[in-house]
């Protein structure tokens, strides 16, 4: 079944499916259904790491779904570029890790198109019919993200549904 939203502004009377009508006292949004998929963007970076652990538990919390993606391409330059089947293992090991017994399965998915990593990975949460995408982000000067840019950047300005932002530890 399809998840049905309703935006509802500040102080905006609303009724659910059952005929109950609630006070909302801010903006928010109302899910109709049980499931939600959790996309999270992970790259083999502390921050990638972060943002796959704060989705796993946002997983659990909500009983939903989880789908991983992993891109080839990363951000900086460095020698050290892994291949597909790295990527993969890497991620597919830190699920296991992550999870508790009786956890939902999670599905992954590894983008290996050499194009936009921003791009590919909002198509294919897009594809997943995520309500949720959860990202890992650089702590960087406003210098340095002008200049280097940053692909969760474009990721938060240019995502249809909520992304959750998280950061490694210090």
């Amino acid at each position: 079944m399809r998840k049905h939203y309703d935006l509802c502004e500040h102080n905006e009377l609303f009724s659910d499916s059952t005929g109950s009508v609630s006070r909302v006292g801010a903006v928010r949004t109302r899910v109709m259904g049980s499931d939600m998929t959790i996309c999270v963007a992970y790259g083999p970076t502390p921050e990638g790491a972060a943002a796959l652990e704060l989705a796993v538990r946002e997983s659990r919390l909500r009983g939903a779904p989880l789908v991983a993606l992993a891109t080839e391409r990363q951000e900086r330059f460095d020698a050290d570029a892994h291949e597909a089947g790295t990527v993969r293992a890497d991620l597919e090991s830190r699920l296991a890790e992550l999870r508790a017994e009786g956890d939902p399965a999670a599905d992954v998915h590894v983008i290996d198109d050499g194009g936009d990593p921003a791009e590919a990975i909002l198509d294919l949460a897009a594809a997943e019919e995520a309500e949720l995408l959860v990202v890992g982000v650089k702590r960087r000067s406003p210098v340095g993200k002008l200049l280097t840019g940053s692909t969760a950047q474009r990721i938060i300005l240019e995502s249809p549904i909520p992304v959750l932002v998280t950061h490694a530890a210090r």
